[in-house]
């Protein structure tokens, strides 16, 4: 188990601050649905840059699969599943992956959590951007969908370096013997 230390640590500090966050929110419901809190604003116009809002969301991101909350409540169990059976082939035991895999397994744990104890089973979000240069506003996402996005963004290009690195050192070695 303390091989694992890292990613337990990632692990439980983006579950906890989802947790807490949630519970604020939560909290503050009524007044954040109606008059979110701007954060940032620097932009002309109604929409702020950043703002502390209050939503709930029975699907995946952007709303997806949000008539098949029990189908992703499974699916959640099974990643969580999933990433702890193929821990040693995802390397896990490795300080880079366990950073990774500790931000994703958390992330997951955090949404799994609000699905599995909230009535309805529907995630709490509550982080909104809006992007003035393309006047896009950013579907509002929580602190578990960050951990999420960072863990797997962090692994896709993680991977592609990788991958980089190994045809870099098979082409060096393979020139070498001829």
């Amino acid at each position: 188990m303390s091989k694992y230390k890292s990613f337990w640590g990632v692990l439980l500090v983006i579950y906890s601050l989802d947790l807490l966050t949630k519970s604020w929110v939560v909290s503050n419901s009524e007044q954040l649905r109606y008059n979110p809190i701007t954060v940032i604003d620097g932009v002309s116009g109604k929409d702020a840059f950043f703002e502390i809002t209050y939503i709930t969301n029975p699907g995946a991101a952007w709303s997806m699969l949000s008539d098949y909350p029990e189908f992703l409540t499974v699916l959640a169990g099974v990643a969580l599943l999933a990433i702890f059976i193929f821990r040693k082939h995802l390397e896990v035991q490795f300080i880079p992956q366990q950073f990774i895999f500790g931000a994703i397994c958390g992330g997951i744990a955090g949404n799994l959590t609000d699905r599995i104890f909230r009535d309805p089973a529907e995630v709490v979000d509550f982080i909104d951007i809006y992007f003035p240069v393309v006047e896009y506003d950013y579907p509002v996402f929580n602190i578990a969908d960050s951990g999420i996005f960072l863990g797997a963004s962090i692994y896709f290009i993680w991977t592609i370096l990788d991958a980089k690195k190994e045809k870099d050192d098979n082409s060096t070695s393979s020139s070498a013997i001829t």
